[in-house]
């Protein structure tokens, strides 16, 4: 028959499993918090002198956990999207965590083109991605229409993804918004934040699929 403390230990240990399964941080480190307390009274009741070492890291694990789980509620407060940002949120960059989403947008920079301007020559090296904020473009070869891209659409990715030469020429059909990435600098960031680039390829997958699905 399982006492108390058994039951304890068990469930310290089955919430240390479920956190291990989210992907969320917020998730993952409360869990872990709740976990750890329980930990502190099942060492401390577990025999008569209480377990100190055990205790004293499980006190870490919380500090540590508490301190990142207040800056995740910070950022969330702080998010404060613009309107336009909202917009690409839901268009583009519905599979990212807005957070991550807001550290993207900080990297780019947003850029005006007029009617008839050549974005992009077919079979060179580009250094930069691009987002269609407001605006139509014309993706074309050898005078031959490819599609044509609207907002919330990438330009370069393929490029940027392989980085090869370019397959097409891309022309504005109209003065066209964009917000532009160093694309030397955004490779930098995302080798540093390995879970917003994973959610970043997420993000190609899903333009190239709505791609496809127009043409």
């Amino acid at each position: 028959m399982f006492g108390l403390l058994d039951l304890l230990g068990h469930l310290m240990n089955i919430l240390y499993v479920v956190a291990s399964s989210f992907k969320k941080m917020l998730y993952l480190r409360s869990v872990l918090i709740i976990a750890a307390a329980i930990e502190i009274y099942y060492y401390w009741n577990i025999r008569e002198e209480p377990l100190w070492t055990d205790i004293f890291w499980s006190i870490i694990l919380i500090a540590v956990n508490g301190w990142w789980v207040s800056i995740l509620i910070y950022e969330k407060m702080t998010l404060n999207l613009e309107p336009d940002e909202k917009k690409m949120l839901q268009i583009t960059f519905n599979k990212m965590n807005p957070i991550h989403f807001k550290k993207l947008l900080k990297l780019g920079k947003k850029s005006t083109t007029e009617k008839g301007e050549r974005l992009i020559h077919h079979n060179t090296h580009i250094d930069k991605l691009m987002l269609i904020v407001n605006g139509i473009v014309l993706v074309h070869k050898n005078e031959e229409s490819i599609a044509y891209l609207r907002e919330g659409s990438f330009i370069g990715e393929m490029s940027f993804l392989s980085g090869g030469v370019t397959s097409a020429d891309v022309d504005t059909l109209e003065d066209t918004e964009l917000l532009v990435w160093d694309k030397e600098e955004l490779k930098k960031f995302l080798r540093k934040n390995e879970q917003i680039m994973s959610e970043l390829n997420d993000v190609f997958s899903e333009d190239l699929i709505r791609k496809l699905v127009v043409d």
